[in-house]
Order: structure tokens, then sequence, then C-alpha cells
């Protein structure tokens, strides 16, 4: 049975809400310093905010490129993450370019993702690539989980959850293509995520992360879950 301390590091917390304010920030960081998750994500703008104000807690600051759409220019993407990282994120993810995956333009996927993972390792950083699985195929799913293994990346990541949220299917394929070091994380869930669901995806597909603004309250639930059952 997995302790509380361990079942929060399963969870990076995330608020990418268009109108959050510097005081919402603020309370967010104090909940990932307060129940210990892995990271905390939000908008480009705030990663700095958020990096000094977790620096010394455990919990990784987090910085969101290409969210929520992928379709930027690579040197936009790849000019925030060096900014982000000087500001103090050491876990970083991507949204690919999905239209040039779509046209089957790999080689820009991958000089793309190659390139941002260098600059994340470089900085002693993970980097976590966001596929946007409701667009692609699972034979796109399938090639763009060896593209981002080959890579090296940390983490393949299901979805942003602005157009259309993961499936076990999803999940599934990413599982049975996974190589070398890199892991799952799920995200872009529903805000009805539950902790029997982030349970049974631990136990059942090896996935190792799970992105959502409820992290708190969930690693709340399973403390109570222990308490009642121990």
């Amino acid at each position: 049975m997995r302790t509380v301390a361990e079942f929060a590091k399963h969870f990076d917390l995330a608020l990418h809400k268009q109108d959050v304010t510097r005081s919402v920030i603020e309370e967010y960081c104090a909940v990932a310093r307060e129940k210990k998750v892995s990271a905390f994500y939000t908008n480009p703008y705030w990663s700095p905010l958020v990096a000094r104000e977790l620096e010394g807690s455990g919990v990784r600051a987090g910085g969101a490129l290409g969210f929520p759409f992928g379709a930027y220019l690579t040197e936009t993407k790849l000019m925030e993450t060096e900014r982000l990282l000087e500001a103090g994120c050491r876990t970083m993810d991507m949204v690919v370019n999905i239209g040039e995956l779509k046209d089957g333009n790999w080689k820009m996927v991958a000089d793309e993702i190659g390139a941002f993972t260098t600059l994340c390792h470089d900085a002693d950083a993970w980097a976590k690539i966001i596929f946007e699985v409701c667009f692609l195929t699972q034979d796109e799913i399938a090639r763009l989980t060896k593209v981002c293994c080959d890579a090296g990346v940390e983490f393949v990541k299901t979805a942003t959850g602005q157009e259309g949220f993961p499936d076990l299917q999803d999940v599934q394929t990413m599982q049975a293509n996974l190589s070398g070091d890199t892991k799952i994380k799920v995200s872009g869930v529903p805000r009805t995520f539950t902790l029997a669901t982030a349970l049974f995806l631990f136990d059942n597909f090896d996935v190792k992360l799970i992105g959502t603004r409820s992290a708190g309250k969930i690693v709340d639930q399973y403390a109570e879950y222990l308490r009642t059952h121990s």
C-alpha cells in the first residue's frame, strides 16, 4: 500500500485558466507545498513566480510550452523553454505540432521534440510531450510514443483537456510502445476525475503521473481512505 507521501508524488497539480490571478497562483503553490505533489504547472507568465514560491519545497515548478494548441513557431517554443528553465522550472510540458503530425511531417515533429528535450536535459529538467490524443489515430499515438522514447523524454502525456479527454485505449497504446526510461502521464482529464480512477490507472496501466487541478483534493481523499481502512 502506498503511503500518502508516495501517492502524492504521482500527481502534477495544474492550473491553466485564462483569468487566474497572482493571489490564486500563490494559493495553489501553498497547496502544492502542503501536499508535496510532484509539480505545479500554470501558464508560462506565472511560471517564474511558481518557481520562486516552490524553491526548496521538493515540488518541481512546471512550464507549459505551446499550450494548448501546439501550432506555435518552434523558435518560440524553444525560446520560452530557455527562459523558464533560467527562471527555475525543472519540468516542462510541450504540445506537439498536431497539424504537421497529421500531415505526416514526422521529421519536423521529431526535430522539435529532440531540440526541446536537449534544452531540458541540459538544465537537469524533465521533458514531457503532450500528444492531444483526441486528434490522433492509434497508429499515430504509437508512432509518436516511439519518437518520444527515441528522444529520451521522461514522460509521454495524453492531453491538455481543451479539446477532448483520453480514454483507456489511448493509454494502452502508449504503454505498448514505451521503451527506455520513458513513462506515461495521464492528463487532460475531466473535473470529475476520481480517486478510484487514479488507483486503477496506477495499478493496471503503469501510469506514473496524473495531471489535474484536483490533485490536492484527491491526495486528501487517499489519506482519508487509508485512515478508515487501516
